[in-house]
């Protein structure tokens, strides 16, 4: 008889955990809502109180509209599977669940390009960004090229989004950048500050746990009198 998955067994954790996102976002969506609803807006990170920390869970949960929820659902998809194929264990899927709030919590460094923020993308962000510290620092061979071109591509696309950088772009004043929305910028660039605050929650997650397990391993003894 074939053997039940076990969630110590690699990727199982980490598919599992994605599809727990990916199902409280819809039941979310089913109970407040979405787009300007009070409920989810109740729920969503707000610039003006950025302490709020029950908001840096429940602001990954709710979503702007229909189309952002599929997206996003759609997108917790691509990243359980490519948990599934980088085999992260159980480790690497504590890990995302830890940059879950860590990925709200850092929009406070947010230069104004936000007034608001909801939706699953920044802790997605955080996902991919372990994946890749994984594959960089835990494996040899493939598997960290693999991981390599990933972090590559991450950087690129986070850099590209980030508010600065397209006020840079487009010519855009210092004075303009700091007045929401960036002007003339589609969502997704707007929310390019919480994309980069979810690689780098990520990022700062997996530099624990390594910090961690290094502390804890033995030193080695020595056989000298």
């Amino acid at each position: 008889m074939a053997r039940g998955l076990r969630l110590s067994e690699p990727g199982v954790a980490w598919v599992g955990w994605a599809v727990a996102l990916a199902l409280g976002s819809l039941a979310v969506a089913a109970v407040l809502g979405t787009g300007p609803a009070p409920g989810a807006l109740a729920w969503s990170w707000d610039a003006s109180t950025p302490g709020k920390a029950w908001t840096w869970w429940s602001a990954a949960l709710v979503h702007r509209s229909g189309a952002h929820l599929a997206a996003n659902v759609g997108a917790a998809a691509a990243v359980a599977a490519w948990g599934w194929t980088a085999r992260l264990g159980p480790e690497a899927a504590l890990a995302w669940f830890l940059a879950w709030p860590l990925s709200q919590a850092l929009l406070i460094t947010d230069p104004g390009s936000l007034r608001s923020y909801a939706g699953l993308s920044a802790t997605l962000h955080a996902g991919v960004a372990i994946g890749c510290w994984h594959l960089l620092r835990h494996r040899e061979g493939p598997a960290r090229w693999v991981g390599g071109a990933v972090s590559l591509a991450l950087a690129i696309k986070t850099s590209w989004e980030l508010p600065a950088f397209q006020a840079w772009l487009q010519g855009v004043t210092m004075a303009d950048l700091l007045a929401p929305p960036l002007p003339g910028a589609p969502g997704h660039v707007v929310a390019g500050h919480a994309h980069a605050c979810g690689v780098a929650a990520g990022l700062l997650v997996s530099w624990a746990r390594d910090g961690i397990m290094l502390a804890r391993r033995p030193f080695p003894r020595s056989d000298a009198s």
